[in-house]
C-alpha cells in the first residue's frame, strides 16, 4: 500500500521547518503511533526534495555492532550543502540540533549501483575511492528518537559530514582491516575497525542498494556512502577540534566554533 501523500507532506513540512529554523519538534510517533517504515522513508525523501540541493550521497545507521537478531539498519540522504568541506575546516555547531560526531569509512561510487543481490565482489566493481569521514549526526526532534520509524523520517539523524582526501580504490584493498580512531586534542575518544560494519563495509553498501531498489532508486555514480559510525557518538562538540585517523587511508579533521 502506498503511503498517504497528505500525511507524508505534513510530516515532512514539520521536519523541514525544524531543520531550517533549528527549532526542534515533537516525535512524529507521538501523534502517529502506527507510523511505518515505508511512510517514514517517503517523509525522508520529501524532506530531501525540499532542500532543493543536489544529492551528495547516503549515510547508513544501525550497521555497526548490532545486537543479534535485531535489525535497526536504515539510511539517510545527504545533500551537497551538508558537506562541511575537505580536510581541516571550521564549522558552526549552531547550524545543527543536538549535534554529535562519528568517525566512519566512506565509499565513493565510480558507476551506478542498482538492484538487490549484490556481493562483496560485485559491489567492489562499482567503487571509485575510499575516504576517511566524520559525520555530524543530529536530530530535528525535541527528544532523541528510539522508534525506528521516527529515526528514518529524521533522515536517520544525518545532518552533516566532512571528508578527507580520497584514496583510489584498488582490487587489493581490504577496508575490513582499516582501524579508525577518533581524537579530540590529545584525547583518544574511541576506536573501531572496518569489520564492525556488518562484517564488511562493502556489504553495507550492498544492503543500501537493496533497500533503495525497494524504493525504485539506486546509488548513483559519484555518490559518497558513509557506512556507519565506528566510534560511539560524541556530543558536546562546540569549541572542540576532532581528528579521525583511518589507518592507511589517512585522516580527516574538523573544528567547531564555540558558538
Amino acid at each position: 500500500m502506498n503511503p498517504d501523500i497528505e500525511l507524508v507532506q505534513r510530516c515532512s513540512d514539520l521536519l523541514w521547518t525544524a531543520e531550517r529554523d533549528c527549532a526542534p519538534v515533537a516525535l512524529l510517533t507521538d501523534d502517529i503511533p502506527a507510523l511505518d517504515q515505508q511512510t517514514a522513508y517517503a517523509i525522508l525523501w520529501a524532506t530531501f526534495n525540499r532542500r532543493a540541493a543536489p544529492l551528495a550521497g547516503f549515510k547508513l545507521a544501525g550497521t555497526v555492532r548490532a545486537a543479534p537478531g535485531v535489525d535497526r539498519r536504515s539510511y539517510g540522504v545527504l545533500s551537497a550543502p551538508q558537506r562541511l568541506g575537505e580536510g581541516p575546516g571550521l564549522a558552526d555547531p549552531r547550524r545543527f540540533m543536538k549535534p554529535c560526531i562519528e568517525a566512519e569509512i566512506a565509499l565513493r561510487l565510480g558507476r551506478e549501483l542498482a538492484g538487490p543481490g549484490h556481493t562483496r565482489e560485485s559491489v567492489a566493481a562499482h567503487l571509485d575511492a575510499v575516504i576517511p569521514a566524520l559525520e555530524i549526526a543530529g536530530t530535528r526532534y525535541a527528544v532523541s528518537p528510539t522508534n525506528l520509524a521516527d529515526i528514518i523520517a529524521d533522515n536517520s539523524l544525518g545532518a552533516g559530514f566532512v571528508l578527507g582526501e580520497p584514496v583510489a580504490w584498488t582490487s587489493g584493498m581490504d577496508v575490513r582491516q582499516v582501524e579508525v580512531q577518533l581524537h579530540s586534542g590529545d584525547e583518544l575518544l574511541g576506536r573501531g575497525i572496518g569489520t564492525d560494519v556488518m562484517g564488511d563495509p562493502l556489504l553495507a553498501l550492498a544492503w543500501l542498494a537493496e533497500r533503495l531498489a525497494e524504493h525504485g532508486r539506486a546509488v548513483p555514480a559519484g555518490a559518497v556512502v558513509l557506512t556507519g559510525g565506528l566510534v560511539a557518538s560524541v556530543a558536546g562538540i562546540a569549541g572542540r577540534n576532532f581528528r579521525g585517523l583511518h589507518g592507511g587511508l589517512g585522516e580527516v579533521r574538523v573544528s567547531f566554533s564555540a558558538g
